[in-house]
């Protein structure tokens, strides 16, 4: 089963001037030692990242001030009645392996088959043959003409 990195953001005004903290929840067994530290984002929020396997799990996080706060983004929260707090809940969804792909189809080269041979026939056949008609010849002749010369008086 492989695991899928969540990123918890505690936003500015819900850390209200917590420079830092630590995320707890079902994940690391409530342990302080070995929560996960929240580093101070640049607009004031608090973000931490773990990598979880599938399935439910509840949390919190505890402020460098002392408090214990909720995800305002949460999907949803579960009364704990032990500390008669509610704690947050997050879903995180199995991971879909994608399809595996389809075996490679051999390629099998087909040999050509050979054209059928026309069956050769005893007689060959008639072609018979078209007559062109011959083009009519047009011959022109140019009609030669005398230039004469005027005599001189």
């Amino acid at each position: 089963m492989s695991s899928k990195k969540i990123d918890f953001l505690l936003p500015a005004d819900v850390a209200a001037g917590a420079t830092s903290g630590i995320l707890l929840g079902d994940f690391n067994n409530w342990d302080s030692n070995k929560g996960v530290a929240l580093k101070q984002q640049k607009d004031g929020s608090l973000k931490a990242s773990v990598s979880l396997q599938s399935g439910s799990y509840e949390y919190r996080y505890l402020l460098n001030d002392g408090r214990w706060v909720n995800d305002t983004q949460a999907s949803k929260y579960n009364y704990n009645s032990e500390f008669s707090v509610e704690n947050c809940v997050i879903e995180v969804a199995a991971e879909v392996a994608p399809a595996a792909p389809k075996a490679a189809a051999k390629t099998v080269k087909a040999k050509a088959k050979p054209e059928p041979v026309a069956e050769k026939t005893k007689a060959p056949a008639k072609v018979a043959k078209a007559k062109v008609a011959a083009e009519p010849k047009v011959e022109t002749k140019a009609k030669a003409t005398k230039t004469t010369k005027a005599k001189k008086a």
